[in-house]
């Protein structure tokens, strides 16, 4: 949210990032002899997501708004119809995916339950914590909220637009691959019909309903709309009726998020103010 780019191709990053930790870790794949464990696999999997999402960034580059969600949405449904094609079949399975992906390993010590697996998932959402915040409040990051607000003021002012979309592309690129990487380890399994647009939504409405441009409210959107359904499921078939109509409300009565940032919440409750 730190750009406000509605980029809704994170799904296509995301299998990126888990196929290419599937090929070269998966003994399945018999066409390369590389075979490389988790922690060898990982650095080069974040590498080729960052890639395509810089490839995918120079075409957009003047797009906006719902232009730019629709071009990300058809890029994610490529990279999904390309993944069940028979002409990548012989390199990455096609719609039977890619299975026997090792598990992580830490020295002697194999990451292979649960509870061990979580404290992976947790070391890399605190990494991912840690360079957004870090990122946040650096001249990039300033950029970024300047381009969110008005691309048209933030070049009068001297940032260079080409350069701060394309990290901004790459960055987002770069955590959903690493996202995706640990998805494959854990499962031990890729499947194309895994990598559907509900993810990109999902991740999509996370942002939006914590707070675009907040970190805290990235990590309480997350809980709420992962909880809330758990919370739910007693009400059995009407679960996902009474989900949305709570995501209808709170937008409405909360539309800055549940834990907004300070200048995206001025700025929206100035807008309404002028409007009234």
């Amino acid at each position: 949210g730190f750009a406000g780019l509605l980029d809704l191709g994170y799904v296509a990053f995301f299998a990126i990032g888990a196929y290419t930790m599937g090929v070269l870790t998966s003994p399945e794949m018999t066409w390369h002899n590389l075979h490389l464990g988790f922690w060898g696999a990982l650095p080069i999997a974040v590498l080729m997501a960052t890639l395509w999402g810089v490839i995918l960034g120079i075409p957009v580059l003047g797009m906006r708004g719902d232009y730019l969600a629709i071009v990300t949405l058809g890029f994610g449904e490529i990279i999904r119809l390309l993944a069940l094609s028979d002409a990548l079949k012989p390199f990455i399975g096609g719609s039977n995916g890619i299975t026997g992906v090792p598990k992580p390993s830490l020295g002697p010590i194999a990451l292979n339950t649960p509870p061990t697996l979580y404290y992976l998932i947790l070391a890399a959402c605190l990494l991912a914590v840690f360079v957004s915040t870090r990122v946040k409040d650096s001249r990039l990051g300033r950029a970024w909220m300047a381009l969110r607000e008005d691309e048209d003021v933030a070049e009068a002012m001297g940032i260079d637009l080409v350069r701060t979309k394309l990290l901004a592309f790459a960055t987002g690129a770069a955590f959903a691959g690493l996202g995706g990487a640990i998805f494959a380890s854990k499962l031990t399994s890729i499947y194309p019909h895994s990598m559907q647009l509900l993810i990109s939504i999902n991740v999509l409405c996370v942002v939006i309903v914590g707070g675009i441009g907040s970190i805290p409210g990235v990590v309480v959107g997350a809980v709420f709309l992962i909880g809330l359904p758990e919370i739910l499921r007693e009400f059995a078939e009407y679960r996902m009726l009474m989900y949305g109509a709570a995501l209808v409300i709170m937008m409405l009565v909360r539309p800055e998020g549940l834990v907004p940032e300070a200048r995206r919440a001025l700025e929206l409750h100035e807008t309404e103010a002028g409007a009234d």
